[in-house]
């Protein structure tokens, strides 16, 4: 008998020796791809097909874990004290056989509320404003999408890259020089955080609309504008004029006394006479 027609033979004589379903065996987790808002419970499902699974159990890191009900071929654990995404591990064993399988739980937190400001609310045309949108304590952030709008057109959207497993805010700054048909145009921001395929639900939240006065000076407007400045530089003068000779007679008063300046008094008196 050839060496290859002998290791055939040992081979399908081991597997025959072997108990059922030994190294076949399978180990399933419901939800295959969970999701779980910060603060809040986590139900899984951890089920195997072996014949006669022996042990079988969950495996966590700083996860509140307690076993709701069970099966011969299944268990399902309430899992809470969520903060950040965390693996977690179903294992059966079948046959002195243990058998492992993990799923990624992540965490979110929806955007609830969104500030929109408007900096300055009143701009000349061809001048420039601010829009700045921010979003508080948002996760994960890589799911963030923040979409400035005018009226219903979209003007710019941006999305983001995790930093931190923690809660985060997110914010959107755009620069926009001031056009004629921008009077009167209502501004406003929208946050969507997308965890498709994860979960279907998709969660969004729209800040309050910010209006835009637009100045547009005409050449009688320029005229008047000229006007009051000049009028508001000449008080200025007038004002500094008055305030330093009140202060010139307060110093000298200060260095000759009452008798000095009453008789700078009489001697202006006398060369004006």
């Amino acid at each position: 008998m050839s060496h290859f027609s002998t290791w055939v033979l040992m081979a399908f004589l081991t597997l025959l020796s072997s108990p059922a379903g030994e190294e076949l065996f399978e180990v399933k987790m419901w939800p295959e791809w969970p999701v779980v808002e910060t603060g809040k419970d986590l139900q899984i499902n951890c089920s195997t097909n072996c014949t006669h699974p022996g042990k079988g159990g969950i495996e966590t890191r700083n996860i509140n874990t307690t076993l709701q009900k069970e099966g011969t071929h299944w268990k399902v654990f309430h899992l809470s004290n969520f903060s950040q995404n965390t693996n977690i591990f179903c294992y059966f064993i079948c046959s002195n056989i243990q058998k492992k399988k993990s799923v990624n739980v992540i965490v979110y937190r929806p955007p609830e509320q969104v500030t929109l400001s408007l900096q300055p609310a009143w701009v000349i045309v061809g001048k420039n404003f601010t829009l700045t949108c921010h979003v508080a304590n948002v996760v994960p952030l890589e799911k963030l999408t923040l979409t400035l709008f005018q009226g219903t057109e979209k003007l710019y959207h941006q999305t983001f890259v995790t930093v931190s497993a923690a809660l985060q805010d997110a914010w959107l700054t755009l620069n926009v020089t001031a056009r004629r048909e921008d009077s009167k145009s209502n501004f406003s921001c929208r946050a969507e955080l997308d965890l498709r395929p994860h979960i279907e639900q998709l969660f969004f939240a729209i800040s309050e609309p910010k209006m835009l006065e637009i100045f547009e000076p005409s050449g009688n407007n320029q005229m008047l504008v000229i006007i009051i400045m000049t009028i508001l530089l000449l008080l200025v003068f007038v004002i500094s004029v008055c305030l330093c000779f009140a202060y010139g007679q307060h110093w000298r008063q200060h260095r000759t006394g009452g008798y000095g300046v009453l008789a700078a008094w009489r001697n202006y008196r006398t060369r004006c006479s």
